[in-house]
């Protein structure tokens, strides 16, 4: 309270040195006095309006203005022509007089997820130290010859750090008169209309220092800012477009992740994991301990897609899914769509998780990483020469078995596992108008297994390969283009040689090959257009197995590579009918062709599929086609705003999936197979709805609240017989079957971002159901109704808290409950031949006990000195703070004729460790 009064008050002396000044009001016979206009907004609002009374004393204004609803919109249209703005502060709105504060620019536009610029024949970059230099100069926009008075020019370009090199996010850009203003979206990328003319350019943003630029504007053109980190940023200054995004954007079912939110959560085992945070928000959950595979929204763990900056990522988990494999110190942001995926997007029924990796610095060398008790890291970024192409290469890597020691069960003790990824990226600004950006990745992990594990091989290995070329390109001042070529794959091998004779390896691969246009048209401030095509080609080798050794008798042998390729156009458009109403409309439409060479079994009609049936083959040479399935891919979204700081949406969606990963069990495994559709496995195809309602308060601290439902079903929805063998199976349509699936539920989720306590606190409750009701007996699952799929948790609920204790120390407290999963109970035994057998319940009737899990984390931050040569930190973390004995699964054995039953628990005891993080 005191730094609002003091803000105010040092606001109020500054303008007195221009209030001299006088200003024409124009006063007609239906006007009332401002005073009076701002009395009657208080008495129907929360807010509270702080001024001089002498600033108001001769405006009046049209007493028709002065109706609902009664928001900024309203305050900006009463204070228009006068010399007064205004800035907001929580149920605050204060008046300040000829100052350049604004908070809510009557226009604010942005042009999403670009990265583009502008070229013309006059273009103005900054180099000079001298701010007031830079403020001061007269800086030409556009082309003189083109000169048209009055007419509206497109001014755009990059606003970033110019200690960092890093696009700002979220800048406003505005002229104060006419009052016309836009932010930067996520790539520090502006554009705004403004008429031909000199203007003065306002720039501002949190913790950077304002600034603004003179400017004549001819024509279309571009114009470069670099902003200067502000050290000491004002509390009482709060820009509010960040905050009011939970609100505002018509987007719903979105969790954006930075590096920002995952310094606060406790990292696991020493490493902060950008896939392990997303677990922590509202509809997000894992199967259990140190499981691999995401569930969102009821939906299976293949259902969602992670691309590296536009690439597939099949494999995401490090050592059966204790870590993930994205280096957090490598990644900008993570936007996670839960619904209402934009129509650029397909491929998956649940989710997309689009990361995107940093930009390198361009002003100098930098180097972070960090030393811990499970692995090292360590990152180098920075220009390779004056104009040449900027760099980012990144490592992380193992060298313990740290991990393995913490395990309860003995046999895994003796195990031997390790891991290591590269992430590499370059980036090229060829001129105003191109960007060329090269992202390369590469994962590598290797196990090494003791013959009493419960694993049928010792040897273990797989990798991740990712490639992405993106070129942006500006092919107009109103239309944007983003070009990108990618491939990636997916590989693991395994083998087994405790016998000689029985010595073998297989291995497996997916590969996936993208072509990509997205094009983007701004039309005006009401309405933007988003198109384009997007291209994959998939292959898979289902299995290649060959002996090792010269007395292994293992005859070698190998299932026919799959290949499938899928083409989607799309369209989709943005149309901000008024303040109250936009609607987000597109259509994406998937066509899938199964291709050659393939040697397809046929079954006798009017039989299951079943060995006993095959008939006989069909053979398909190269590239010939087999089958094609297309369908459109409805996307639609709506946001009706309540007032400034709620709102309504809602939206529908359709998905379609034509690859699947073949699981026999609640969490993937990397041994775990990927499978094209074909002629007898269907694409998957979901159907979602949500409503949503969301409200922010704006007291002393910024609180975020949403409430959102949905309902899903699913057609086609994949599951495995009991018992089917789904590694190196030639006849795998055999042991699948496909039914309909229903998910329903509804997230609540409160969130608190400013402040020495800050964090979030979720609560999901959500059911998964699926229905197995085939033509034959051997098709038909629990009586053929629908009943709990094995990862059902209908409630869960977990927080992150936050408490700043200092600027440099810090304490985060996390907690996660959920309920059990679903699992299979033996009812009943039997007794033959002296050996006990087993009545089981019907699938996933009962379920394991309910999970609880508490971590502690305390961040010690170095000096804060600006001209350190070395910036460091400790971070001191325990996972399982009460030691609880989670159960991860249950399972029985028959042996020697008796029936026993184990349960399996991954970290039944806390589990300390220590980080060192450095930076220079």
């Amino acid at each position: 309270m005191i730094k609002r009064f003091l803000t105010i008050i040092f606001s109020f002396i500054g303008s007195l040195q221009v209030f001299s000044q006088n200003t024409e009001i124009a006063v007609q016979s239906d006007s009332i006095p401002l005073v009076e206009a701002i009395t009657q907004i208080e008495s129907k609002t929360s807010y509270h309006f702080y001024f001089r009374k002498e600033w108001l004393d001769a405006l009046k204004v049209y007493k028709g203005l002065v109706k609902p609803p009664y928001d900024y919109g309203l305050i900006g249209k009463l204070l228009l022509n006068t010399r007064l703005t205004y800035y907001v502060d929580g149920n605050s709105i204060i008046l300040l007089y000829n100052t350049n504060v604004i908070t809510e620019p009557s226009i604010a536009h942005s042009l999403d997820n670009q990265r583009q610029d502008f070229e013309e024949d006059d273009v103005f970059f900054e180099n000079e130290n001298n701010k007031n230099d830079v403020e001061n100069r007269l800086v030409t926009i556009g082309n003189r010859n083109k000169y048209v008075k009055g007419k509206m020019s497109t001014v755009a370009g990059y606003v970033t750090d110019i200690e960092s090199g890093e696009p700002v996010e979220g800048v406003f850009i505005y002229l104060a008169n006419p009052m016309i203003g836009t932010s930067t979206d996520e790539n520090g990328f502006y554009a705004i209309s403004i008429p031909n003319g000199q203007h003065e350019l306002i720039v501002q943003s949190v913790n950077m220092i304002d600034t603004k630029r003179r400017l004549m504007v001819f024509s279309d053109g571009t114009m470069d800012i670099k902003l200067e980190p502000d050290q000491i940023a004002l509390n009482a200054i709060i820009i509010n477009a960040e905050r009011e995004r939970n609100v505002k954007d018509t987007q719903m079912g979105l969790a954006k992740i930075n590096y920002e939110d995952i310094k606060v959560v406790p990292p696991l085992l020493g490493e902060r994991d950008i896939v392990k945070v997303a677990t922590l928000t509202a509809g997000v959950q894992n199967v259990g301990e140190g499981s691999a595979g995401i569930n969102i929204r009821g939906g299976k763990a293949d259902q969602n897609l992670f691309l590296l900056d536009g690439t597939t990522i099949f494999n995401t988990n490090h050592f059966f899914g204790f870590f993930s494999v994205f280096n957090t110190d490598a990644i900008a942001s993570m936007e996670l769509y839960k619904s209402a995926i934009p129509a650029e997007f397909g491929g998956r029924l649940s989710s997309v998780f689009d990361i995107r990796s940093k930009d390198p610095k361009n002003d100098k060398i930098f180097l972070t990483g960090g030393i811990g008790p499970v692995t090292s890291k360590l990152m180098i970024e920075g220009p390779t020469f004056k104009k040449g192409p900027t760099f980012m290469i990144g490592g992380r890597a193992t060298y313990s078995d740290y991990v393995l020691q913490q395990l309860k069960n003995s046999s895994l003790k003796n195990n031997n596992a390790s891991f290591y990824d590269v992430i590499t990226k370059f980036e090229q600004k060829i001129n105003p108008k191109n960007n060329l950006t090269f992202t390369g990745y590469f994962s590598f992990d290797r196990f090494q297994m003791a013959s009493d594990t419960l694993l049928s091989y010792t040897d273990f290995e797989y990798t991740n390969r990712a490639l992405a070329i993106n070129w942006s390109h500006i092919i107009s001042d109103k239309l944007q283009g983003d070009f990108e070529l990618g491939t990636s794959s997916y590989n693991y091998g395994l083998g087994y040689d405790l016998l000689p004779t029985k010595a073998f390896n297989l291995d497996f691969f997916i590969k996936e090959y993208k072509l990509a246009e997205k094009l983007d048209y701004y039309v005006n401030e009401k309405m933007n257009f988003n198109f384009g095509l997007e291209a994959k080609l998939n292959e898979v080798n289902p299995g290649d197995k060959y002996p090792v050794g010269e007395q292994s008798l293992v005859a070698p042998e190998k299932i026919a590579n799959e290949k499938g390729f899928e083409v989607a156009p799309y369209f989709s458009a943005i149309y901000n009918y008024s303040d109250q109403l936009s609607i987000d409309a597109g259509l994406r439409y998937s066509i899938f062709s199964v291709l050659g060479p393939a040697s397809v079994n046929e079954y006798a009609e009017g039989t299951p599929l079943s060995k006993e049936f095959i008939t006989g083959t069909k053979e398909y040479r190269d590239n010939q086609l087999i089958k094609t399935y297309h369908g459109p891919e409805f996307r639609f979204s709506a946001r009706y705003s309540l007032n400034d700081n709620s709102s309504i949406k809602a939206s529908y969606g359709r998905t379609r999936q034509n690859i699947h990963l073949l699981i026999n069990s609640a969490s993937i495994a990397p041994t775990d197979v990927w499978r094209l559709s074909n002629a007898y496995i269907k694409p998957q195809v979901a159907d979602q709805v949500s409503l949503g309602y969301y409200k922010n308060f704006y007291a002393k601290h910024t609180i975020e609240t949403s409430v959102e439902a949905y309902y899903k079903t699913i057609k086609n929805l994949l599951d495995v017989k009991v018992g089917s063998d789904l590694q190196f199976n030639p006849y795998v349509e055999t042991a699948i079957l496909q039914g309909k699936g229903r998910s329903y539920g509804i997230e609540l989720s409160v969130k608190k971002s400013r402040g020495w306590l800050t964090g979030w606190i979720n609560y999901t409750y959500s059911r998964s159901l699926i229905q197995l009701n085939g033509e034959f007996p051997e098709e038909v699952i629990n009586g053929g109704v629908f009943f709990p799929t094995g990862y059902d948790k209908p409630h869960y609920i977990n927080s992150v808290t936050n408490y700043k204790f200092t600027r440099r120390l810090t304490m985060t407290l996390n907690f996660v409950y959920s309920t059990g999963v679903p699992v299979t109970y033996p009812v009943g035994k039997w007794n033959f031949k002296s050996s006990e057998n087993l009545f089981y319940s019907e699938r996933n009737a009962f379920r394991i006990p309910d999970y609880f899990r508490m971590d502690l984390g305390i961040n010690i931050e170095g000096s804060h000195k600006i001209k350190k040569m070395v910036h460091s930190s400790w971070t001191f973390s325990v996972y399982n703070l009460l030691g609880r004995d989670n159960i991860y699964s249950v399972f029985f054995k028959v042996e020697d004729g008796v029936v026993n039953g184990y349960k399996l628990l991954v970290f039944p005891t806390p589990i300390p460790t220590i980080t060192y993080n450095f930076s220079f």
